[in-house]
Formats: C-alpha cells, structure tokens, sequence
C-alpha cells in the first residue's frame, strides 16, 4: 500500500468510483485505487497537529468546556458509560481504539487548536478513520460547527473551498488558516456540503438538537444499538455517513469498523471475519458485489443491510438476496433533511416497489406539482418545511415510491415530455438497473438522450422501448454501461456523464444543452424550496 500524508500528517489512501477521464474502455473503478499525488496536490514533510492516536495514558483531562454543545454532552454520557469498551476498529492497524483514547484526543485537540473558536465553522478534511472522528468531537467540544470536507479534495484546493462554503477556519496542518474569523453563527454543530454532483456544493449549517434528532431517529428506525457492529466504508463526513454511522456512535455507543480503501471482494470476507452485523453502502457497491464471479458462503452475522444515495434495483436486491441470503433495506433522504423515509422489512426493496415508510417523527406529503416535501425537527438551518426536487407517489401499502427528478418538461414534436417519465420507462426494461435521461435542443429541434445501466446493447434497448413507448418518447441517443458513474456518495457524476455524451456521440458539442438532470437520488439542488429561508445565515 503506498502512503500519502493528509494535511494532519497520517497515511492513507484514497477511494475513488469514478470513470476514468477518457473511456476508450467503459467501465467502473470500485476500490483501491492508486493515489495520484501530483492530482491530490498533497504536501509532505508537514508537523501534524494530529500525530499518531494517542491511546497510553488515556484518561486525559476532564476540564470542563463551557461552550460545548449539545452533542458534546451527550456524548460525554456515552463515554462515561462504555469507557474501555472498544469504538472503532481501523481495518489498517487491526486494533481496537476505545471510547476513552478517541475521547482523549479529542480534549486534547479542543485544547490545543480550536481555543476561541466558539461558533465559528471550522472546515478539516481527513479520511476515514480515528482522527477524523477526534477532529469531529473537538468542534463539538469548543463549541465550533464542524464542517468535514470530503478527503478528495486536493490539498491545495481545500482553502478555496472551504472559503467558498463560508468557513470561518480551515484546519491544517499548521493549525487554524483564518479564512473568516469574524464570521460566526449562533446555534450550528455541524455543516453539512451538499453532493455537488449537479452544481457547486453549498454550506447546509445544522443545531446540535437537529442532528441528534436524525441520529437517534435513523437508529431507532433500524434497530441499531451498542450490541451492533457496522462495517463503515461511506465517507465519514457524508449525510448518509453522518446519520446511519457516526451519530450512532456517539449517541448510543454503535461500534465501527472502518477502512480508508477497499475491493468490493474484501467485504464479505471482513463481514465474516470481524462479525459484522450492520453494513451501509451505496447501490453501485451492493451491484459490484452481487455480480463477484466466484460464489460466496453466507454471513451469518450480518442482520441488517441498507442502500442509500440512489434508487436500489429489485434485480440488484433479489441478487444479493439469492447470493447472501441478506435483504437490503432501503434508505431515502437527502442532506437537507436527513433520514426520511425507509424500508422496514426490505421486502419493498427486493420488490423494486419502493423506499419505505416516513421515519417516526418525520412528515412526508406530495406537492400538487408531485415534489416531495418534508416537515421534521432534522431540517437544516431554520427550515420547517423543505421540499426536494424528487419527484414521487404513494403506493397502496403507504409506500413512498421515487419517480424520477421535477425537471420542467420539454416539448417534441409538439408534445410535452417529462424526462423522469422516460427514466421510469427505461427502469421497467428486463436487466435495466439504472437511466439517465435528458434533453438536448439542436437548431429548432429538441432531442432526449439517455444513459442506461445495462448489459444489454443500445440496439436491444431501444428494441424493447419501441414496443412500449410511442415514437416521440424514445431517446435520439442511447448509451449503455455496465455501470453510471458515480461519486462517493452513490451520486451520478454529471461532469463525468457528459464527456462520455460528447466522446459517443461527437455532434453534440454543437448542440444546446439543457441542464443536466440527475435521476432521483437524496442529493442536494438549487431548486430546493424551504420554508423561513429567509432566517438562513
């Protein structure tokens, strides 16, 4: 394995799923993937604040942090109660770290690097692993709001970014960068930055109670306690990561293994080996290993299974299910919001029927114009109300069943079309586990075109799709891939889905683009209404 420092000093290596830059060859990179570091920008031979995770003498001080939030003291419960239990398990250094070593470190960074940060945002990006849960805490601890960058950010990019989200420090190596300092924000824990798989991230500032509230409501939802132990390959910083994973954690003691880099064929050999009963991914992850060419014994430990991020197959689920004798359970949200809907049984998932039910203490009502909008105590900044751009319906069971994105129609040949409506027609096609479709206007005329998650042949497709759908509907171009490519967070990567457009398909430089559209996912975008905006920072 060959090391690379972050900005706080550690080794790591990093993840990456997406498609290579130029596609002479189609196909999907899941796991380790070597690190470039002229591309990373990283920088070496730096002083880290973060040395190597101190676990001797761990009991640390116990001074008091008065500007703490709520998180911090809910954690310290937790702490107090597990003290010299085991926590996190980096599949790296194949120890167990306890409550009280990440406890410790995490004092002793509140202390020596974030004194007078109290209600400033405070941007670090670490990869998966111990620091990044102490770095976490620490903001917690001085009262600071938390803002995780994702770890692929390269180095040099970080400050720029950071800015841009309105962070008030960037967390280096040489300690605070002041980018803002005067800026500061009552009431905010945590700042979450949306996907940015269709535009530029945005800052998604969150209380101390709201997270609470979807932590321990996601993890009642499922069923996950201190007796569970979960296989954490998500990004840390992530929504998805953040509510199913490391609130839990902190809340309620949920112990975590954890990896800076993978193959899609170590999971079910970790799963057995360290009796994993709780793993999250993403569905281009649970395709990857649905489709592992030799056959796989069971895994008897693992009692709950969950996909999030995009829309689960029935093909990808009834997969698994027959390969591993697991059901995955469905999870629905979205940054803004958090945890929203989910499926209990995962008999919905493996049906392909839907995501599941609304959360306890979640709202969840259908627009007229069809959008999906929610009411909770999870929403970010002030929100009452946040309504998505998924576009959605109910099923006879209650069920919240995704549609597709509120994209305005377009018009061919004089009829009005809803992309999201030829994607659900695209999905229902034999061995379709994903579409993407939008429009593109050459001249005075608008053509759709779409990408297809198939092995089947664009030929084939459009064969199947003539037979059910009328002329006008069926897309000008059509491009099939084993897999749509997708960023960490099981997002398309739009940057990407364009170039492999323009490479296929030359004429298309020339052509008007409208805006590319995602399918349905809980990713963020700018078309996101909320109630009381006009209380956000």
């Amino acid at each position: 394995m060959s090391e690379l420092p972050t900005p706080f000093g550690g080794p790591w290596n990093g993840i990456d799923w997406r498609l290579p830059p130029r596609f002479g060859k189609i196909q999907c990179l899941v796991g380790r993937i070597p690190v470039n570091r002229k591309a990373k920008g990283e920088r070496s031979g730096v002083a880290s604040p973060f040395p190597a995770f101190r676990k001797k003498n761990a009991v640390g001080s116990q001074a008091a942090f008065p500007n703490a939030t709520a998180l911090w003291r809910l954690w310290e419960k937790t702490v107090s109660r597990l003290s010299a239990e085991p926590a996190l398990l980096p599949v790296e250094s194949r120890e167990w770290i306890r409550f009280r070593d990440i406890d410790s470190t995490a004092r002793r960074f509140a202390r020596e690097h974030l004194a007078g940060s109290s209600r400033a945002w405070v941007a670090f990006s670490l990869p998966n692993g111990p620091e990044w849960i102490a770095a976490f805490l620490a903001c917690q601890a001085a009262g600071a709001a938390a803002m995780p960058l994702d770890a692929t950010i390269p180095f040099d990019a970080r400050a720029s970014t950071a800015r841009a989200l309105g962070a008030s420090y960037l967390w280096t190596s040489n300690g605070l960068e002041p980018l803002d300092p005067r800026r500061r924000r009552v009431g905010y824990a945590v700042v979450k930055t949306s996907s940015g798989s269709r535009r530029e991230a945005a800052a998604l500032p969150f209380s101390a109670e709201a997270m609470i509230e979807d932590g321990q409501n996601t993890a009642a939802a499922m069923g996950t306690s201190e007796k569970d132990r979960a296989l954490a390959l998500l990004p840390f910083g992530h929504s998805y990561a953040l509510g199913s994973v490391i609130l839990p954690l902190l809340l309620c003691g949920l112990r975590i293994v954890s990896a800076e880099e993978f193959l899609a064929s170590q999971i079910p050999s970790w799963i057995r080996k360290y009796e994993i009963t709780f793993f999250p991914s993403v569905p281009d992850i649970w395709q990857t290993l649905g489709r592992l060419p030799s056959a796989s014994p069971p895994l008897p430990s693992l009692r709950l299974a969950v996909s999030a991020g995009a829309v689960l197959s029935g093909e990808t689920a009834r997969r698994i299910y027959d390969r591993f004798s697991v059901k995955i359970h469905s999870l629905y949200g979205s940054s803004e919001t958090g945890s929203i809907c989910y499926d209990a049984s995962g008999d919905a998932t493996l049906e392909g029927r839907s995501v599941g039910r609304p959360l306890p203490r979640v709202s969840v009502t259908i627009t007229p114009s069809g959008r999906v909008s929610v009411s909770g105590r999870a929403l970010y900044g002030r929100c009452r109300r946040v309504i998505l751009p998924d576009l959605a319906q109910w099923n006879v069971a209650g069920e919240l069943r995704l549609l597709g994105r509120a994209d305005p129609a377009v018009t061919i040949g004089g009829r009005k079309i809803h992309p999201a409506e030829i994607e659900a027609v695209l999905r229902r096609l034999p061995s379709v586990t994903d579409a993407h479709v939008r429009s593109v206007r050459s001249g005075t005329r608008t053509y759709l075109i779409a990408a297809v998650e198939s092995p089947r042949s664009a030929g084939e497709l459009l064969g199947l799709l003539a037979k059910s759908a009328p002329s006008w509907k069926i897309p000008r171009f059509l491009v099939c891939l084993p897999r749509l490519p997708r960023n960490a967070r099981g997002k398309v990567e739009e940057r990407t889905l364009r170039e492999l457009f323009h490479e296929t398909y030359p004429q298309l430089r020339s052509a008007e683009e409208s805006t590319i559209r995602p399918a349905a996912t809980s990713s963020s975008d700018s078309r996101i209404a909320t109630e009381n905006s006009a209380n956000l920072p």
